[in-house]
């Protein structure tokens, strides 16, 4: 019940006050509606990644696999033109053993390393709860089997059998733009690999690394504070193809609008990551090379323009949103130890994005403040 309503109050703040910013420019909207991106989803077992939220329904078709059946409910309902698969995926057809853990998120192909896990606080979710034999496929058999399918955007959160995803989609990833895989740090599951040989992987098959989304873990002696640095244990990386792919792919579409289609989706999936330099050079670049129309690359700078937002705005709007939280959080605080973990995450909802913000903000330097170091230490 408390993480239900946690749910329903974060998503009504967060309908007032957003996070993000997507504005389509009606030429991409249209392109997009009739040629959809399509974005697969391996392991669906926390539901769809709300960034891709402020996309029309029309505009983009998700095709999700999650072989854990406690986790079948918060999969991607298939209506529309949308896919969900209670399959895994790997490098082979066939079956494999899915070890199952206290929480349905961290369960895999891949057995809990217990002896790394144990040192850390998270170790109550990965603890052993059995294990059940699941069918398995590769990402380019189904696709085989779903002809009017593709992967323009594919997300892999496999625990540890992510890399197999990637040799088992070899044909399907030819023709993909992004990528989003788990990378471990720490060998949290026995005999998966690290993140090193996933990188090195991605970069032979042509993708290049532009984001990396860290998590760090307290150990279970909880030794904190807010000067202390907490283990790299895993991250979500997110790749990218090159230019010269981008302007191969849209030299070599079979027409103009399906050059444009191509064009819109690519720059959806970089707006979606907050990637609006990158964007911009796409544009620019074709706009050079004169391979889609001008008014198309005009509604596509507008669309670039119109999804960033300044520092002043975003800061004003982000402290609203937090003075509304302090606001509902007081008197649920009052009701018990639950109500005040729900008002404890509701805060922290919407504190978190707006200090990162400020924070990213205050970090930036070197020439021209082109330059974002993690480390505040070296901010000059």
């Amino acid at each position: 019940m408390f993480s239900d309503a946690r749910q329903r109050l974060t998503r009504a703040l967060d309908a007032v006050f957003p996070k993000r910013r997507i504005i389509l420019a009606r030429e991409l909207i249209e392109r997009l509606r009739s040629d959809p991106l399509h974005v697969i989803d391996v392991g669906g077992a926390l539901g769809l990644d709300p960034r891709w939220a402020p996309l029309s329904s029309s505009a983009i078709r998700l095709m999700t696999f999650e072989p854990d059946a406690r986790s079948y409910k918060e999969m991607v309902v298939p209506r529309g033109s949308n896919v969900a698969l209670p399959i895994g995926l790997a490098d082979f057809a066939g079956e494999r053993t899915l070890h199952l853990t206290e929480a349905p998120f961290a369960s895999s192909l891949y057995a809990p390393n217990e002896a790394v896990l144990r040192d850390f606080g998270v170790w109550p979710w990965y603890q052993p709860a059995g294990m059940a034999t699941v069918q398995v496929d590769t990402l380019d058999s189904c696709l085989s089997r779903h002809r009017d399918w593709r992967a323009d955007f594919v997300k892999v959160d496999a625990e540890g059998a992510d890399l197999d995803v990637l040799n088992g989609g070899r044909a399907a990833l030819e023709n993909t733009f992004g990528v989003q895989v788990e990378v471990a740090f720490a060998a949290r599951n026995i005999g998966a690999p690290l993140q090193g040989e996933i990188d090195d992987w991605l970069r032979h098959a042509g993708f290049v690394p532009h984001l990396i989304m860290r998590e760090h873990w307290v150990r279970t002696n909880g030794v904190h504070s807010a000067l202390s640095q907490p283990q790299l244990m895993w991250a979500d990386a997110v790749y990218f193809r090159e230019l010269a792919w981008v302007m191969d792919r849209l030299r070599t579409a079979p027409s103009a609008k399906l050059a444009e289609a191509r064009l819109a989706a690519m720059l959806a999936i970089l707006l979606v990551y907050g990637r609006h330099d990158y964007a911009a050079e796409i544009v620019a670049k074709v706009r050079a090379a004169a391979i889609v129309a001008t008014r198309f690359l005009d509604e596509a700078d507008r669309s670039i323009g119109q999804s960033m937002i300044g520092l002043a705005h975003y800061t004003l709007r982000g402290f609203l949103a937090l003075v509304m939280a302090l606001c509902v959080a007081a008197p649920l605080s009052l009701i018990g130890s639950r109500g005040q973990g729900l008002a404890r995450c509701l805060i922290a909802a919407q504190a978190a994005p707006l200090f990162d913000a400020l924070s990213r903000a205050a970090r930036r330097t070197g020439l021209n403040r082109s330059c974002l170091p993690d480390d505040f230490n070296i901010v000059a």
